[in-house]
């Protein structure tokens, strides 16, 4: 009886996981199972043929004899039903306990679930404040930096922004692929994988806190090393500006004595020439006097002469012509000096007018240059701006090939995923028609839930239309902002133009207004000239008519000078012209430029709509891109709805509750435990920030010092190498002034001597014949002229030299002016900034000063208190201890009166236990009394005795009395003096915190008392360090100055910065967007699963109810199979009684027979038939009683019915509620993943952070950069001193060749002045022989011919010397030419070495920047790669242990399975051995009533459920088969329809053929299809199941085999170069055997996997030449992983 209520608890255990344990069995157990089931049914159906041929037997054969066996089996069956009906009740009882005890547990996990959820809200608030808190600072941070930041040209910022979102939208394309690819793996691996997640998730929370802590600690290692290595760059610095001071100092006392030598040097020529010029003058003054006195003699001699007669003939004739004479030369000479004061002035005018010329030509020069700078710097603005635009353009058009180009690829690689998903959609349709067509009843519900889920993605899919317009709109905007800008562009390129242009026509016209003045200057100049050159032809006619006369020398003098002058006025004249002519040119040239220009602003113009147009391009196929994207996420909308319905089919199996909540526990005391390591990284996050912002506000602080310093070496350097120039140029100026005064002097002083040499000869050759004098004075004045105009040419020369000098002097005075200018300007700045900031530092000094006078008053009332403190101290502590000195003698006391009352309680515990020792042996005797006293038989010879033990007996208990009520009293007295202890041991505990607390007061204020006293000394030191401070500011408040221009490059360098973050920000929300878009498609899956499992569970609940009815009819099965078993005993019963009626009768008929006496055989006959109806009444009243009582039963299984259909709404309720809990477990991994996304924008938020430091790290490396710059700079400044320093030693040295020079021909024209004296006394001694010869008139020809033949000789000297001096002069021009083209190739070659040095040290440090980023970028690398392998290798233990797990459970389900299988078997076999040891043949003879019995039984009892479904339904728990049948090999070629179609011979043929109904053997036959075609569904199921874990198998196989590889390539990554070398081998070597020989090494090195092996040895012999020619080395190797 108790087997098949066992069968019914069993049964729904193992249907819940019935079909996920079909589903892992492998085919061979499949259809061994298969095989069993069938063998069972077929026995099933024997055992009910069998049964039915008992039940028609038994109705063919007729039943007689009495009704006692009836009845007796009436009551056994009667009997079976109460132990069943108080079986089932205290099946019912036990039920509902254990009912009630999972309502309390349901009760006490939703209370938990309760707890932990709103725990969860209070921790995800806290997060979400965090998150906004730190928000709102990222946003005032940025708002900060927005405010400082000026406005930026962002046109091309903005087409990369473009370029870069849509570079983005296509790796998201491909990253939406990459993920389609990843949900389909992820979709097979879900199966094995989704028990372990959870163990995972806490190893990945493991390693993230882990990661977490090394990432923290490695940021402070960082950080301290940035910070140390900060210090010592700082410390390096500083040194290197001590040493940098110490050489400049010592550079500029160089310079100094260089300057000072030079000085002296100067000093010492000049006192050098002022001698040399007194020596002239007083040889000079010598001369004359020789002169005049040898003139005086002769005079005397010639008036001493003796023809006194020929004097008085001659002297009324020379009276009268020297009268006249004279008259005419007064006249003259007045006139002539008339027209020289006239000259004169007319010369001063045009020199007045030719120093204002010059002046205006320096003007002219100064504004041209000016101009000239201004164009040059505007030209190139505008070729930087144009050379921007075609960078700019040249990168979009990269940028669009490389767009194109990834959209090509794209593109295939979704043709290709297309094919490929349309195969697999093929393929799962295939598989899936059969399915949806069984599942469409159980899935009504669900195409509603689908229906919504269609809502939820067209309102994404919404969304995503909206945000791809928003994107739109932006991107137009973003055009539209580009094409103004642009247009403002051009603006103000036409603005320019015109200003350009502007300028120009002002320059032309003031040019076009100063050449007519000039023209105007020169008309006046040529008219001048002409009417000096009428006054120079009248004079010169004049000159023809007095050429007889005594003065014509001296007018020839005037004349040549004049003349002279007017060459000098016809030089500046024609170089006036050749300005004119050169400004011409320049105006030209810059007419020229301007056209240039122009033509290049319309060809930049015409690039400008070029790129309007390639924009216009762009944004087509842009638009065409997104069209493709949104076709695109069109197909990811279906791939995940396909996925969903995958998903839904697949995520069938969960898990029990208690695991759950165990789980759930877990995961909640991880959540805390994250929560708290995400708080205390929040905190460490902010502690780093905090410090990173300190040092980079020390890094500003320490620049702007060294900004400070440069700036004040430069000023210093620049204001001494002014200081230098000024010195030089005075010096220059004042030599200049002497040379001219010189020069004046010596042309004053040779023109006296000239003028005193002709007065001379005329008064000399006055008397002499006028042939002879008109010859002397032609041969003199030719020689006089000749040597004149050498000496004119030659000071010609040397001023037009010396003006070309001044000229260059003036230049560089000009520059080093307007540098002055710009460096006054800066300093004037400078000095507005110095006093700004005194006027700070006042206010600073005065707020500090009022701080501190706040703080001296502080400081008193601290004392103060200090005092009031320790005086209160002290009184406490004398308090203190009278308090403990009292304690200690209250304490000594008490502990006395204890000892004593302790003391006193032991002796009186003593006497007690006497005294109740004495009264037991009292007691002990008066019983032995009584005793002897009821024995004795004489009881009245001791009756004293006993009265005398009474009276004992009560003094004795009165005794003990007293002494209780004496022992309770002390109790009671030692309770009161232990409560009075405890009281005092209060107090003193309290005395006692009282004093600790009053110590620890102490202990504190004496702490503070020291603070105060350390503040106080402190501050005196602060004061101190103050004014030193104080002192050193007024030193470095002009370093500081000095600073600020260093510190607005940095803002400039700070802008671009900030530039870039903003960028970085907004690509950060761009992701962020994405991101968002992401969680919510994952969300809508989410929610879609959830319905999917909704769905699911209705299913589950509709197959409970199913297996509940089949539970119950197999039950009721049970008991009607139990009924006719009952039936058939109390049959069997019946006829044993029948028989034994029988008997009876014979025995009757027999003593009938014997005895004669018939009435009395008739009598006993009545009276056995009356005993007989009285028996058959008797059991007809007991059957109606039987009767009412199943009637009872029926009534009380209804109810039991009612219980139970209540008790399956209440687990329909705890089934809902099991479902809420499921969904708040969804809605915790929901939270879960939000948490994830925090900690992932906490990791980007460090990555920013990273990120930022690089920055600085940049910036730092950036500066470094700066100061080697600067340092490049000092050296060109010091080398461009030493080329300045070398020029002026080339420049002095030349001036004194020069003044070498000038001596020698100073010298020279003395010797030619002696030579020329020399000839002239040779002249007078030679007049004087003259004269005596015409005294004597003995003329002799042949000394005429003499003298003329030396005159001639002497005339061809000084011509061949004029050819030489000439030559000499033509020499020393050509040398100096080429000195000076030496000059500045020297110069330019230095400049070029100069410039090769600079790029030399650039592009060293660039090299540098580049080695030290790549080997950050190798550790970056190689990090990465060790990380990525213990990932891997993590993984791959993961998925061994998964796997492992899974077979241990598999091995542990089919154990289960195949005992289950081989208890049913028992249970069966021993039901076939009762039914056959039953007895076959039965009696013939029975009676009606019986008959009809049993079918009015067969009539009420329920119709006999099918036993295919009963074995159907006990199989569906099974999946394993007996261990027997296991070793079965050749069921791998059947499939299971030919296993079971195929005839069984070991089956035993059924005995009989039943004549079945049309309906059974329709029910049989629906039931046996509809289980067919369950197992070869069965069958598909672990087919595809098999299928996809081999799949899964061989790619694990792979990965770790790959895994292995990599990390066998790792060794061989150590050895890179020789790698290299080999693989270089290989690509050049010819294939042949070379190559094969380098195959094993390739093999070793990279470890390679046999496809590729194949490959390398293909190319190696040459068989694959075009495919790697076609396909490049990327067809040689596969990825080399292991160094990615």
């Amino acid at each position: 009886m108790e087997d098949p209520v066992q069968d019914g608890v069993a049964s729904p255990a193992t249907s819940g996981t019935g079909k996920s344990k079909l589903e892992t069995l492998p085919k061979e157990d499949l259809i061994k199972f298969a095989k069993k089931q069938m063998m069972l049914i077929q026995k099933a159906k024997a055992r009910c043929a069998e049964l039915e041929k008992e039940i028609e037997e038994f109705k063919t054969k007729p039943v007689a004899g009495g009704t006692g066996d009836i009845i007796k089996a009436l009551t056994e069956r009667l009997d079976a039903l109460l132990l069943e009906k108080a079986e089932s009740e205290q099946q019912c009882l036990y039920l509902k306990k254990e009912n009630i005890k999972m309502k309390q547990e349901v009760e006490d996990s939703i209370t938990k679930m309760e707890d932990v959820h709103k725990e969860f809200e209070q921790s995800q608030g806290n997060y979400v404040k965090e998150i906004e808190n730190l928000k709102n600072e990222l946003m005032a941070v940025h708002s900060k930096h927005s405010e400082d930041k000026a406005s930026l040209q962002k046109e091309l910022e903005e087409a990369t922004k473009k370029q870069l979102e849509l570079s983005e939208q296509l790796k998201f394309q491909g990253n939406c692929e990459d993920n389609v690819k990843k949900l389909q793996e992820e979709i097979q691996n879900i199966k094995p994988v989704f028990e372990e997640q959870i163990l995972y998730l806490q190893k990945q929370l493991s390693t993230a806190t882990n990661e977490k802590e090394q990432e923290i600690t490695h940021l402070q290692e960082v950080i301290e090393a940035n910070s140390q290595r900060y210090q010592k760059d700082i410390n390096s610095l500083q040194e290197e500006l001590l040493q940098l001071k110490v050489a400049h100092q010592e550079e500029v006392k160089d310079l100094m004595c260089q300057i000072e030598a030079s000085a002296k040097e100067r000093e010492a020529e000049m006192s050098n020439l002022n001698q040399l010029k007194e020596n002239l003058v007083r040889q000079c003054e010598a001369s004359v006097k020789n002169i005049q006195e040898k003139y005086e003699c002769e005079l005397e001699n010639l008036e001493n002469a003796p023809d006194a007669n020929h004097e008085n003939q001659m002297c009324p004739m020379l009276l009268q012509e020297e009268a006249f004479v004279e008259q005419v030369v007064n006249e003259k000479i007045k006139h002539l000096e008339n027209t020289l004061k006239e000259l004169e002035s007319q010369h001063s005018i045009l020199k007045d007018e030719v120093t204002y010329m010059n002046n205006l030509k320096l003007k002219l020069e100064l504004d041209a240059q000016h101009i000239k700078d201004e164009f040059f710097h505007e030209r190139e603005d505008l070729e930087f701006k144009i050379n921007e635009l075609l960078l700019a353009k040249e990168e979009q058009s990269c940028v669009i090939e490389k767009l194109k180009s990834e959209l090509e690829d794209s593109n295939k690689q979704f043709c290709c995923i297309v094919e490929q998903h349309n195969k697999e959609v093929q393929s799962l349709k295939e598989q899936h028609q059969k399915e949806i067509s069984e599942l469409t009843e159980t899935f009504l519900s669900g195409s509603e839930k689908e229906k919504l889920t269609l809502m939820f993605e067209i309102q994404g899919l919404k969304e995503q239309c909206e945000n791809l317009q928003q994107e739109k709109q932006e991107a137009i905007l973003n055009y539209e902002s580009l094409r103004e800008i642009m247009e403002i562009l051009q603006t103000e390129l036409g603005e320019s133009a015109g200003k350009i242009s502007q300028e120009f026509e002002s320059m032309k016209q003031q040019q076009a207004s100063d050449v007519n003045e000039l023209q105007q200057k020169l008309r006046t100049a040529f008219n001048e000239k002409d009417a000096l050159l009428e006054t120079v032809n009248r004079l010169q006619r004049e000159n023809e008519k007095l050429s007889q006369q005594e003065l014509v020398s001296e007018l020839e003098n005037t004349i040549k000078s004049l003349q002279e002058k007017n060459e000098v006025c016809l030089v500046s004249l024609s170089q006036r012209d050749t300005m004119l002519q050169e400004l011409e040119a320049k105006i030209s040239s810059l007419t020229e430029e301007k056209n240039d220009f122009i033509s290049k602003i319309k060809t930049s113009h015409e690039e400008m709509d070029n790129l309007h147009k390639k924009c216009e391009r762009e944004e087509r196929l842009i638009v065409e891109l997104r069209g493709k994207v949104e076709q695109t996420s069109h197909c990811n909308s279906e791939l995940e709805q396909k996925v969903n319905e995958l998903r839904g089919e697949l995520e069938e199996t969960l898990k029990e509750k208690d695991q759950n909540n165990q789980k759930l526990e877990k995961l909640m005391v991880q959540l805390k435990t994250v929560s708290e390591d995400q708080e205390a990284l929040s905190s460490e996050v902010k502690s780093l920030y905090e410090e990173n912002n300190r040092l980079s506000s020390e890094k500003n602080q320490l620049n702007r010092d060294l900004e400070v310093l440069l700036s004040q070496k430069e000023d210093v350097m620049l204001k001494e190498h002014i200081s230098e120039l000024e010195k030089k140029l005075q010096v220059t100026i004042t030599e200049r002034d002497n040379l001219s005064t010189l020069f004046e002097n010596e042309q004053v002083q040779k023109l006296f001597v000239k003028t005193q040499l002709y007065g001379f000869l005329k008064q000399m050759e006055s008397k002499v014949s006028e042939e002879d004098e008109e010859q002397d004075v032609v041969n003199i004045l030719q020689a006089v002229g000749e040597s004149l105009a050498k000496i004119n040419e030659e000071k010609h020369n040397l001023i037009f030299q010396y003006d070309e000098r001044v000229a260059e002097l003036e230049k560089k005075i000009k520059c080093l002016q307007e540098e002055n200018a710009v460096q006054h300007e800066e300093l004037q700045s400078l000095l507005r900034d110095h006093e700004q900031e005194k006027v700070l530092l006042r206010k600073e000094l005065e707020e500090t000063l009022s701080h501190k006078e706040a703080l001296q008053s502080d400081l008193l009332e601290m004392k103060n208190a200090n005092e009031k403190t320790r005086l209160e101290n002290q009184n406490l502590l004398s308090q203190v201890e009278e308090a403990s000195q009292n304690l200690h003698s209250k304490n000594k006391t008490q502990n006395e009166k204890e000892q004593s009352f302790l003391r006193e309680l032991e002796n009186l515990r003593l006497s007690q236990e006497q005294k109740e020792a004495e009264l037991q042996d009292v007691r002990a005797e008066l019983l032995l009394l009584k005793d002897s006293l009821e024995k004795s038989p004489v009881e009245n010879d001791q009756p004293s005795l006993v009265k005398e033990l009474e009276e004992k007996i009560g003094y004795l208990e009165k005794e003990s009395k007293e002494k209780e009520e004496k022992i309770n009293k002390i109790k009671l007295v030692a309770v009161k003096a232990k409560k009075e202890l405890d009281s005092s041991k209060r107090e003193a505990q309290t005395l006692r915190e009282e004093l600790e607390s009053v110590r620890s007061e102490k202990d504190q204020l004496s702490t503070s008392m020291r603070d105060l006293i350390q503040g106080a000394e402190s501050y005196k030191n602060l004061l101190l360090e103050y004014d030193k401070q104080s002192e050193q500011l007024d030193v470095e408040k002009e370093r500081a100055n000095n600073f600020e221009h260093h510190i607005e490059e940095l803002t400039r360098q700070l802008r671009n910065s900030t530039f870039q973050c903003e960028k970085l920000n907004s690509d950060n929300e761009d992701l962020l967007a994405r991101i968002e878009t992401l969680q919510s498609n994952a969300k809508l899956l989410e929610v879609q699963i959830l319905e999917v499992q909704k769905a699911k569970a209705v299913a589950e609940k509709e197959l409970e109810a199913e297996k509940l009815q089949k539970e119950q009819k197999i039950k009721e099965h049970a008991s009607s199979v139990n009924e006719l078993e009952e039936l058939q005993l109390q049959l069997q019963k019946e006829k044993k009684q029948l028989q034994k009626t029988m008997q009876e009768l014979e025995l009757v008929r027999k003593d009938a027979q014997q005895t004669t006496l018939m009435n009395m055989e008739i009598a006993d006959y009545e009276r056995l038939m009356k005993e007989l109806n009285q028996k058959l009444a008797n059991k007809n009243s007991k059957i109606e009683d039987l009767e009412q009582e199943i009637k009872i039963q029926k009534q009380k299984q209804e109810t039991l019915q009612e219980e139970m259909a209540s008790l399956q709404s209440s687990v329909q309720q705890s089934e809902e509620k099991n479902t809420k809990i499921k969904q708040l477990l969804v809605k915790t991994k929901k939270e879960l993943a939000d948490s994830k996304q925090a900690e992932t924008d906490h990791l980007i938020l460090q990555a920013s952070l990273k990120g930022e430091l690089e920055a600085s790290q940049q910036q730092v490396e950036v500066y470094k950069i700066q100061l080697a710059d600067i340092t490049s700079e000092k050296h060109k400044v010091h080398e461009q001193l030493k080329t300045s320093a070398d020029q002026h030693q080339r420049t002095l040295s030349a001036y004194q060749q020069k003044v070498t020079a000038l001596q020698e021909e100073c010298h020279a024209a003395k010797a030619e002045q002696a030579t020329i004296a020399s000839e002239f006394e040779n002249y007078k001694v030679r007049v004087h022989n003259v004269l005596k010869q015409q005294k004597n008139k003995s003329v002799s020809q042949t000394e005429t011919e003499g003298a003329k033949q030396e005159r001639e000789h002497l005339e061809m000297l000084i011509d061949q010397l004029k050819i030489k001096l000439q030559d000499t002069q033509n020499n020393l021009q050509i040398n100096v030419s080429e000195l000076q083209t030496l000059q500045s190739e020297h110069d330019t070659l230095l400049e070029r070495h100069n410039k090769m040095l600079q790029e030399t040290v650039s592009k060293e440090a660039e090299l540098r920047e580049k080695l030290c980023s790549i080997q950050s970028e190798n550790m970056m690398l190689k990090s990465e790669h060790a990380q990525t392998v213990s990932q891997l290798t993590s993984q791959n233990e993961v998925l061994r242990s998964s796997f492992r797990d899974q077979v241990r459970h598999l091995q542990e389900e089919h154990r289960k399975t195949m005992e289950t299988l081989q208890q049913q078997l028992s249970k069966v076999e021993a039901q076939l051995f009762q039914l056959k040891s039953e007895p076959t043949t039965r009696s013939p003879a029975s009676s009606h009533q019986p008959l009809k019995n049993l079918r009015e039984r067969r009539s009420t009892d329920p119709p006999l459920p099918d036993m295919y479904t009963i074995t159907r339904e006990e199989g569906e728990g099974m999946e394993t088969t007996d261990t027997e049948s296991v070793s079965s090999s050749g069921t791998h070629t059947q499939s299971l329809e030919q296993l079971l179609n195929s005839p069984e011979t070991k089956l035993e043929p059924p005995l009989w053929h039943a004549e079945f109904t049309k309906e059974e053997l329709v029910q049989k036959l629906s039931s046996t299809t509809k289980s067919a075609d369950h197992l070869n569904v069965l069958l598909r199921e672990t087919e595809a199941t098999n299928a996809i874990l081999m799949e899964q198998i061989k790619l694990l196989k792979s990965e770790i085999r790959r895994l292995e590889r990599n990390q066998e390539r790792e060794k061989s990554v150590a050895n890179l170069e020789y790698l290299k070398n080999v693989l270089l081998q290989f690509i050049f070597l010819k294939p042949g055997s070379e190559k094969e020989r380098l195959l094993p090494v390739i093999d070793t090195m990279l470890q390679l996997s046999p496809e590729e092996k194949g490959k390398l040895a293909a190319i190696a012999q040459g068989e694959e030449e075009n495919a790697s020619r076609s396909s490049g080395w990327a067809s040689y190797l596969h990825s080399w992983s292991g160094l990615r």
